[in-house]
């Protein structure tokens, strides 16, 4: 037998040296046949994902009406307030109240919903206040009622963990949330609006603020140096560019949220950035939730996924780095095809190689303000260059 098997070895062997040959023939029609089947089962699985992407979509936007239309019933819609990329917000779920972070100026807010007679009862004012002052202190996030339905989890710690602090100069923790509390309600201006839901009745909206810490963008990128550190090793990429964008992406705010939506620290949207990457990154397709996005190590890996397939496929190219880097940073925010077409007129980055390589980095940057499509891509790239230098110490 095991003679025989080598005759036919070297047989075949004989035979693919010959292409006229008919075994050989054979072979590659079934060679052919393979790569054939491979490539429309990938297609099939491809199309299957593409059509979860939109069901998903979809989905998204009936739970965003619904949640919106929550709101208005009983804040009025010109008083709706929802996440953004900057500010996290989270409502009670009945709506009666809602807390607020905004991670780019520094200041956290709460406000409650009470009528007009409650409103002119001061110990009620305070006793109300002062629940959501302390819930805000020591919540992780995840309980909001878009959130709920959603999945999202928690944080592993508090949202403003390490970012608001007593009167003393105290870290707030869950220990002495309550005399924070406490102490914010004392000396704070309470505000006070009138409102009509959409439900006709007319509310009164009691409102105070309290600062973060002054370096508290600071203190949110320390959270994810190590996961930032991981993948700028696993991807060979700046780590300083990665936080960079991180920053002007969400200001380190986990539970970022556009109106694409676009989700998480490094702003990924489920059907194009944030499948490309996981593309990139496993190898595989597959849907890419808010769920998943809104965990920070998955949202950073993904993040960074994406910026390595832009340095490394898409402007691979570019032959000066400087120049590569602000390509990259540029088609972050708005997509490959976009940052060509400020060269071209036209979609394809191969087409824009050429006039990309005729310039020095200077004069890029000068091309990219003047002539990318959007102006707040004009305006990213400034930003996100400026601040890699803010990070010049944590690179690896």
């Amino acid at each position: 037998m095991r003679y025989a098997a080598v005759l036919l070895t070297a047989q075949f062997l004989i035979s693919a040296q010959d292409p006229q040959s008919e075994e050989f023939k054979k072979f590659q029609q079934e060679q052919s046949r393979g790569v054939v089947q491979q490539e429309e089962a990938f297609r099939q699985y491809s199309a299957e994902v593409t059509a979860q992407f939109e069901r998903y979509a979809e989905e998204q936007e009936r739970l965003f009406r619904e949640y919106t239309g929550r709101i208005d019933q009983r804040w009025g819609t010109k008083n709706r307030r929802t996440s953004t990329r900057e500010e996290y917000v989270s409502y009670a779920k009945d709506f009666s109240s809602r807390r607020s972070i905004d991670f780019e100026k520094g200041k956290a807010s709460v406000e409650v919903l009470v009528t007009e007679k409650e409103a002119k009862d001061p110990a009620l004012i305070r006793s109300r206040l002062k629940e959501q002052v302390a819930q805000l202190a020591v919540s992780r996030g995840g309980t909001d009622p878009l959130e709920v339905k959603n999945n999202i989890p928690p944080e592993a710690k508090p949202v403003v963990s390490g970012q608001l602090v007593t009167a003393a100069g105290a870290p707030v923790t869950e220990q002495n949330a309550s005399r924070f509390a406490e102490e914010t309600i004392a000396k704070a201006e309470v505000t006070q609006q009138v409102v009509t839901g959409k439900d006709g009745v007319k509310r009164v909206v009691l409102g105070v603020q309290m600062p973060l810490v002054p370096d508290h963008v600071r203190r949110r990128a320390e959270e994810f140096r190590r996961t930032v550190s991981q993948q700028s090793e696993r991807f060979g990429i700046d780590a300083a560019l990665l936080y960079a964008i991180m920053h002007t992406e969400s200001y380190f705010n986990p539970k970022a949220r556009s109106p694409v939506p676009a989700f998480g620290l490094m702003q990924l949207v489920p059907k194009s950035g944030a499948r490309d990457a996981f593309f990139f990154a496993h190898r595989k397709d597959s849907l890419v939730t808010g769920e998943y996005l809104y965990i920070p190590a998955n949202n950073i890996e993904l993040g960074a996924a994406y910026v390595t397939k832009l340095m490394t496929v898409d402007f691979r190219g570019v032959k000066e780095p400087k120049s590569r880097i602000l390509c990259v940073i540029a088609a972050y925010n708005t997509g490959p095809g976009n940052v060509a077409k400020a060269f071209t007129g036209k979609r394809n980055v191969t087409q824009a190689l050429p006039r990309i390589n005729a310039l020095t980095p200077e004069q890029l940057l000068g091309h990219l303000r003047q002539n990318l499509p959007y102006e707040e891509t004009r305006s990213y790239v400034v930003k996100v260059s400026e601040r890699i230098g803010l990070y010049n110490e944590w690179r690896n």
